[in-house]
């Protein structure tokens, strides 16, 4: 079913890397291995990778540090391979497109390598969208191994691409991808493209958000007739995107034909070209109206790839969800304490806020402003808030945008806000920490921001009776 041929595995001489964060190092091991010559950029200092010295042995060169000479960064390079968190206009990147040199993801390269090593025998699923993808990926990839595929979870959900290609055995290759990622995209395939949904997201790093969309619509770029494309008909951008693969729609809303939707509390599916009825969404592992538009997308991809429908079943009912992500840390004195850490711009702290009762959240918001708008919260957060806790850079512009909706406090930090939930909170009740927000304030990343508040949580309430 692969879309690509041996062609795709031709690799330049020497390659720059821009960034050396966990792909960066992935890619660079893989080319390293191939022969190929590398040249490794980053603006931290060296001290934040202590396995330098071992890639110097065997003949990487190093820059470090905002300051650094990058002059030579660039000679002999065939391609400058640019890792998600380093934007386009950084000096390298505008240097490289002034040589004529492309600039490329690391997915796109890997999966060239991938793809020329397995002569084409591998499937490919790619999931993107701005909320709801790193579950669906997940799930999908639970869906293929019921199936007894062997699968490879890879891509933005933290194992990157090129830490798999020290096996060229053919797979099935369930991949996460980012409007960063696809940025640097030139001939990368999916036989399965996903798009969960669009809304506004890294408008710090976007001018607008037709920008921002054009970024996600890559991922159906170069698919072709026999691809399949998956979109949230729900969903404005999603529903309008171009592709020249069959279009397999999901809606949570109403009915889907040639794809899957929700009826009658049941899933039901007809992507295989037959309707069929596949679970009812009592059966879930997952709850809330989110997690059903995310079963349904999974659903379809793995329609797609013809998995067997007791498998699709089997991890529908199964799949116990991922870290950080409308996470139950523990219950607790009739309180639940929930890390929604992904939660990391305002359409995902929209949808953490359905279906809770009237007045029984304590909402811890803020980190890192993306642009995002906080208003658009002004409604959920005066319906099922009875206190919002604020954290961090954006604390301020968050209690504007919702000033009179609920009490708003400032805590500043996240010990602050888990102390004072503590005080706040009443049996019935849950903290949900959703920030709307990036983490990279006062955090490395959204999991060592949910592994901390975890942690507060579990220390705060060592000596409450806990719900089993």
């Amino acid at each position: 079913m692969s879309a690509a041929t041996a062609q795709t595995a031709t690799l330049p001489a020497r390659v720059a890397v821009l960034g050396f964060a966990r792909s960066g190092r992935a890619l660079t091991e893989a080319l390293v291995g191939r022969g190929v010559g590398v040249s490794v950029a980053d603006d931290r200092p060296e001290s934040a990778f202590p396995e330098v010295a071992e890639f110097r042995r065997r003949g990487v060169g190093f820059s470090f540090g905002p300051d650094a000479d990058r002059s030579r960064l660039l000679d002999g390079a065939g391609w400058l391979a640019l890792s998600p968190g380093v934007p386009p206009t950084h000096p390298a990147v505008m240097a490289a497109r002034r040589r004529g040199i492309p600039v490329l993801s690391e997915i796109e390269i890997a999966w060239r390598i991938a793809e020329g090593e397995a002569r084409g025998r591998n499937r490919w699923v790619a999931i993107t969208g701005t909320n709801g993808k790193s579950t669906t990926t997940a799930w999908i990839a639970e869906m293929l191994r019921a199936a007894d595929r062997p699968v490879a979870l890879a891509g933005n959900i933290g194992a990157p691409l090129s830490g798999f290609l020290g096996d060229s055995t053919p797979r099935d290759f369930v991949c996460e991808v980012s409007s960063f990622q696809l940025e640097g995209i030139e001939r990368f395939r999916p036989d399965v493209a996903v798009l969960t949904n669009v809304t506004p997201d890294h408008l710090d790093r976007y001018d607008n958000f037709e920008d921002y969309a054009a970024a996600k619509e890559r991922v159906f770029e170069n698919q072709r007739d026999e691809d399949f494309a998956v979109v949230n008909a729900d969903d404005p951008v999603a529903s309008g995107v171009r592709t020249r693969a069959r279009r397999v729609p999901f809606s949570r809303l109403a009915a889907a034909p040639g794809g899957t939707w929700f009826e009658n509390g049941r899933i039901v599916s007809e992507a295989r070209g037959k309707k069929r009825d596949v679970i009812a969404a009592g059966k879930l592992s997952l709850p809330g109206a989110h997690n059903l538009e995310n079963a349904l997308a999974a659903v379809a991809a793995a329609d797609c790839l013809d998995a067997p429908p007791a498998a699709i079943e089997s991890a529908l009912a199964g799949f116990r969800g991922l870290a950080h992500r409308t996470e139950l840390v523990v219950e607790a004195g009739g309180v639940k304490w929930v890390d929604d850490s992904k939660g990391t711009n305002v359409d995902a702290t929209l949808k953490s806020l359905e279906g809770h009762p009237a007045a029984s959240v304590v909402l811890i918001l803020g980190g890192r402003d993306k642009h995002g708008e906080f208003g658009k919260l002004a409604a959920p957060v005066s319906k099922t808030v009875r206190t919002v806790l604020t954290i961090g850079e954006a604390a301020r512009s968050i209690e504007a945008a919702l000033a009179g909706t609920a009490p708003i406090e400032s805590c500043g930090t996240m010990e602050a806000a888990v102390a004072r939930a503590a005080e706040l909170a009443r049996p019935g009740d849950t903290v949900l920490l959703s920030p709307a927000c990036a983490s990279f304030d006062q955090y490395a990343n959204f999991e060592e921001r949910g592994k901390h508040f975890a942690a507060l949580v579990k220390r705060q309430t060592s000596n409450v009776k806990r719900e089993e």
